[in-house]
């Protein structure tokens, strides 16, 4: 399911983006007015939960965005808790947690991930959907990761990317609503027990994906 999902935002982006050209191949943009709003700071609240419907409930995350529009891109800040089972945010490194898959499988555990990077809002999808004021917001982020393995106690932390897709509705020059999908690959690694310990027996790989609700105020 996991795999199926990633595949089928992918194409979706794709077919998106292919609508944005003319039959003579060369790319349209919308340039009407309404596609510059005057606001210049966007204020972002991101629901999220693991993409398996039936198994929602395992990862849950909140995600506060702030953007400051250049001319442009957005300039994009974010502050991301996530909270879930250890198998949604990772494999087990055993040398590293100290712990066996077993005793892992049904802990919850948390992550802190604070994001700098850059976003670029456009109007594909409006060629495609039968509304008014259809955006759509791809940003990067650089993130810092901070990992609470609950069960040995240890934290974990390290460098990381955060991919977000949005795609909304603007219902006035103020708010907007619409959905989310957040894909976070982070290293994170424990410190150091010992003089012999390698850096890679005391690291996790973390890869996950959230899709969800994102709410904006624009002032």
């Amino acid at each position: 399911m996991k795999y199926t999902m990633k595949q089928t935002i992918a194409a979706s982006l794709l077919f998106v983006s292919a609508s944005a050209f003319a039959a003579n191949g060369e790319l349209v943009l919308n340039t009407e007015t309404t596609f510059n709003p005057s606001h210049t700071n966007r204020f972002s609240f991101m629901l999220g939960v693991n993409p398996s419907l039936t198994k929602a409930a395992d990862m849950s995350s909140f995600n506060f965005s702030y953007g400051k529009k250049l001319e442009n891109f957005w300039a994009d800040a974010n502050v991301m808790m996530t909270k879930g089972l250890f198998n949604k945010f990772s494999a087990n490194n055993a040398t590293a947690t100290g712990a066996t898959d077993d005793q892992l499988a049904e802990q919850e555990n948390t992550l802190t991930s604070i994001g700098l990077g850059i976003g670029r809002e456009t109007r594909y999808a409006q060629t495609l959907l039968p509304f008014d004021y259809i955006y759509e917001l791809m940003a990067a982020n650089l993130t810092y990761n901070i990992y609470k393995e609950d069960f040995s106690g240890k934290s974990f932390s390290g460098p990381g990317l955060m991919a977000k897709f949005s795609v909304y509705k603007r219902f006035n020059d103020y708010f907007s609503a619409g959905a989310h999908f957040n894909y976070n690959l982070a290293v994170v690694k424990r410190s150091q027990e010992n003089d012999t310990e390698t850096s890679s027996q005391r690291s996790l790989t973390l890869g996950f994906l959230t899709m969800g609700v994102d709410l904006s105020f624009y002032l």
